[in-house]
């Protein structure tokens, strides 16, 4: 028995994956270079993560990740934090998530994905008319970068990513809602 779950752990090391530890508790990533897709209980357990902080945390925790996202020392820890946060609902987070898909900082470089999260950030954002405008043309910037890529995005097939990550998000909030129950 013993041997086995060496073994699967030494595959699962090989393979670049984690495995998740006795206490239950998720697994760090390997390194903070993975940039690996999250699924979806790598998410969950992001969001009850950052669920366990106090408003007041969560705010200082994605102020520090937005001053340095870009030359951050521990992107990969930045971006499963801000994806906890934005699965909760937090703009602020959901752009964090935008920026990170937009220049591959923690996960694969994604274009779609970063318009899908600019987009539901700007749907939940404050009633901020500069912070709506500063959203607005970040999702534009994405529009053209994505219209000028092979084979372009059509504006049906980038509103069905929107709503299945809308989709994506409320399922996820329903199960961690069930799960504390």
């Amino acid at each position: 028995m013993l041997r086995k779950i060496f073994l699967a752990a030494f595959i699962a090391a090989g393979l670049g994956l984690t495995l998740p530890c006795a206490s239950g508790q998720p697994s760090p990533p390997a390194s903070e270079e993975t940039k690996t897709r999250p699924d979806k209980r790598e998410t969950l357990d992001w969001m009850r993560s950052a669920g366990r902080m106090t408003p007041a945390q969560q705010n200082s925790r994605l102020e520090t990740i937005e001053k340095g996202q870009a030359d951050s020392k521990t992107p990969r820890s930045d971006f499963t934090f801000c994806m906890g946060l934005a699965h909760l609902g937090s703009p602020k987070a959901q752009v964090c998530v935008a920026r990170a898909y937009e220049h591959g900082i923690g996960i694969v470089e994604d274009l779609a994905e970063a318009y899908a999260w600019y987009t539901i950030a700007l749907e939940n954002s404050a009633k901020d008319a500069a912070a709506r405008e500063r959203l607005q043309a970040e999702q534009d910037r994405i529009v053209l970068r994505l219209h000028s890529a092979y084979p372009a995005p059509t504006e049906e097939e980038l509103e069905d990513l929107v709503r299945t990550g809308k989709n994506r998000i409320s399922q996820y909030q329903e199960e961690l809602k069930k799960a504390r129950k």
